[in-house]
């Protein structure tokens, strides 16, 4: 494969996040073509957006060119379903401007509008932990359907912290949360986001800061210093007599991933440290046709924490945070 087409297709099948103009597009002899596609069920989202696309893949046009004409990012008549494999009932996704349904694409190398997604609310469709459910893709053009099967996660069991009720963050101890997970869950996010209001003069704004405790991590637990939260809130703020903050609480949230977003991610990482030969992995998965993936997540969120009074009376008294004037 030369290296036009290696760079456009790493340049795409990178691009996770949920993202044409009428502009003829011709095409030339010598060319290949590539269904590549992002799909993740997470049963907790109000919609499920899938992202399906090609790649134009030309020796004589420069890969940046093709990937901002949007004629030739996106097919024309594809039909994209989901099936729950035990039962055989099959939903049919309606296609999206992403734009209009609040995930904008980012600006880069891809163009930005229109913004094709496939959307289905959850509402619409029955999603049952550990059952099968498989993706059809009908690209048309006489082209092979591009199919892919996934189990869906079940969420794992996380005792704490409770719903409503409080985290604590002792500086004299360590910091710890467990959870049990079904042996489908692979790969775990996590993070306390800390909300606070800062005044200053007559303005008052709502803020948070996240303190980050897993990433991309297979480690099924928390065990970490808890002085790192206050050594984050005291490189983030200013400290400054004239603003006062108010605490507000926290939340805690889990994201917990199948295999297949844990393979997608390693394999994308196995080839990019400062001793390897620079050149990015492509991730095939599991789809019979084209590149991308298929994977299942759950997002677990505890919302309106509050915070302990000795985490309340450690930041506006202790060491590390006493001059940021927490109330």
């Amino acid at each position: 494969m030369n290296k036009i087409i290696k760079v456009f297709v790493a340049i795409l099948v990178s691009s996770v996040v949920f993202t044409a103009c009428d502009n003829d597009f011709d095409l030339v002899t010598e060319k290949v073509e590539i269904p590549v596609v992002y799909a993740i069920i997470n049963a907790a989202d109000t919609a499920q957006y899938f992202r399906v696309e090609r790649a134009f893949i030309d020796e004589n046009v420069s890969a940046l060119e093709i990937a901002q004409n949007p004629d030739s990012l996106y097919y024309s008549n594809a039909v994209v379903t989901l099936t729950r494999v035990s039962t055989g009932d099959v939903w049919t996704m309606n296609e999206v401007d992403g734009n209009l349904e609040g995930y904008p694409r980012q600006n880069g190398a891809f163009a930005t509008a229109p913004n094709t997604l496939y959307k289905l609310r959850t509402a619409d469709i029955v999603l049952e932990p550990l059952e099968e459910y498989k993706l059809t893709i009908d690209i048309g053009e006489n082209r092979p359907q591009v199919v892919a099967t996934t189990e869906l996660i079940k969420p794992p069991f996380l005792a704490t912290p409770a719903d409503e009720g409080g985290i604590n963050i002792d500086p004299g101890r360590r910091f710890r949360i467990d959870w049990n997970s079904h042996a489908s869950n692979a790969i775990y996010d996590a993070y306390v986001r800390f909300f606070y209001d800062e005044t200053e003069g007559s303005v008052t704004t709502s803020k948070s800061i996240d303190w980050n405790l897993l990433n991309n991590s297979a480690i099924n637990g928390i065990d970490t210093k808890s002085t790192e939260f206050y050594d984050l809130i005291a490189n983030s703020l200013v400290a400054d007599p004239g603003i006062t903050r108010q605490q507000k609480g926290a939340s805690f949230t889990l994201v917990s991933g199948s295999r297949e977003i844990f393979d997608y991610i390693r394999i994308g990482q196995a080839n990019l440290g400062v001793t390897s030969s620079g050149e990015i992995p492509i991730y095939e998965g599991s789809l019979s046709y084209g590149l991308g993936l298929f994977a299942s997540r759950y997002t677990e969120l505890r919302d309106e924490l509050v915070l302990t009074q000795l985490t309340r009376d450690t930041l506006s008294l202790g060491d590390r945070t006493a001059d940021l004037n927490f109330q």
